[in-house]
Order: C-alpha cells, then structure tokens, then sequence
C-alpha cells in the first residue's frame, strides 16, 4: 500500500548562498521501502558518492563507471530493517543532500524538516525562499 508523504525536507547549500532555499520530496514508493525495511547501509550510497566526487575531481566524469562491487551493494547488502517515516526522512537526508548541508556546523540551520502543508503550494516566488531561523 502506498503512502502519502507527511515531510519535506527545504535547505539552503552553503557553498552556493545566493541560490533559494531547494525543496526534497522522497516518493511514496521509496518512502514505502523505506517503512518497509528494504534499504540498504547508508554506507553503501556514500561509497559510490566518493566515487563520483574522486572521478569529478580527475576530470574523469565523461569516462566515469562505479566499482561494480559498490555498485552491486546496494541491491545485495544486508537490509537495515523498518524505519519509521521520521527515520526515513532522516535517511534520505544524509543520502541525498551534500554532506557539506547537513555534517558540518554552520553559524545557523542548513535544513529542516517541515510537514507537507509547511511548503507552500504556489510557487510564484519560489526563487526568493529561504529557510527561516
């Protein structure tokens, strides 16, 4: 059965001030794994980050192809087990926005997580958000 999603997750990017606040939605089948235990380690996603970062940073994106073994861990690792949707958003948090956002400390909150009806739904001014202290 799928579920409606209850959060957002908004953040600013650190490294990019002037750019709005961005809005990460998770799916409600990816939420629906995630409640239903069948996510791998978050280890598994930051292995393959580190892979990409370390190939942009050689300049070797066009050729770029994932360690098959990393590749191949995140369909055949152990599962971490059931997450509440709190745990999910949390999960998805560290696997999706850059770690430089949400594992470094900064002089105020890079993100929050806010319920669904905290978002607002006209997006006229979408390009001037920014996340409120």
């Amino acid at each position: 059965m799928i579920m409606a999603t209850k959060y957002r997750v908004v953040f600013e990017d650190p490294d990019f001030p002037d750019e709005p606040a961005k809005v990460l939605i998770p799916t409600d089948e990816w939420l629906e794994e995630a409640m239903s235990g069948q996510l791998p380690p978050i280890s598994v996603w930051w292995a393959m980050q580190e892979d990409e970062e370390l190939a942009i940073k050689e300049g070797r994106i066009k050729t770029f192809e994932h360690d098959p073994d990393k590749f191949a861990a995140q369909f055949d690792a152990p599962r971490i087990g059931k997450l509440t949707e709190e745990e999910a958003m949390e999960y998805l948090i560290m696997k999706d926005i850059p770690r430089r956002v949400w594992a470094v400390k900064h002089n105020r909150p890079m993100f929050k997580i806010v319920r669904t009806e905290q978002v607002p739904t006209d997006r006229l001014f979408r390009n001037a958000w920014r996340l409120g202290l």
